[in-house]
């Protein structure tokens, strides 16, 4: 555990931070999920975040989050699940996220909606994405914003 100077970090600084702390564990680690577990702010910052990276040469993941200034790690045996085919350089730019949350769901934010992102992996071929979500007490906004992680382009918009 590790005390955070400023519990809001973005997504790319988590990122950094947390993937850094991964590759010293086991070198061979890859992403499992990226997601925000409080509200994404315009800047791409949230309190809360947890992300998972698998090693396969463990056959074991270790959990990285952040709650309440608090930095996490701990490991934990077997598979992470299905693994976003994520390239280097994938997109970690949270304000730009939010900028398309705000974009196709301006009136849901006007409406006290927060953002929530998190990775995903198609089932037929590990195609990674960003999924957007908006919700208020704990309901969904029925918007989901669906982009390519690796070079940011707009996929899908479901309403």
């Amino acid at each position: 555990m590790e005390q955070l100077k400023d519990p809001k970090l973005t997504l790319a600084d988590m990122f950094a931070r947390a993937e850094a702390k991964a590759k010293a564990w086991k070198p061979d680690v890859v992403v499992a999920t990226l997601l925000n577990t409080s509200p994404l702010d315009e800047q791409g910052r949230a309190e809360a975040w947890a992300f998972t990276f698998f090693s396969p040469s463990a056959n074991a993941s270790v959990s990285i989050t952040t709650s309440g200034g608090m930095f996490t790690c701990y490991a934990s045996p077997g598979p992470a699940g299905r693994l976003p085919d994520l390239k280097p350089g994938f997109v970690v730019d949270g304000a730009k996220l939010y900028g398309l949350a705000k974009q196709h769901g301006a009136a849901l934010l006007a409406q006290g909606h927060t953002i929530s992102i998190q990775t995903a992996a198609s089932p037929s071929n590990r195609h990674a994405t960003w999924y957007i979500n908006f919700e208020k007490e704990n309901k969904s906004g029925d918007l989901t914003i669906i982009v390519d992680a690796n070079t940011g382009a707009l996929e899908k918009v479901i309403k």
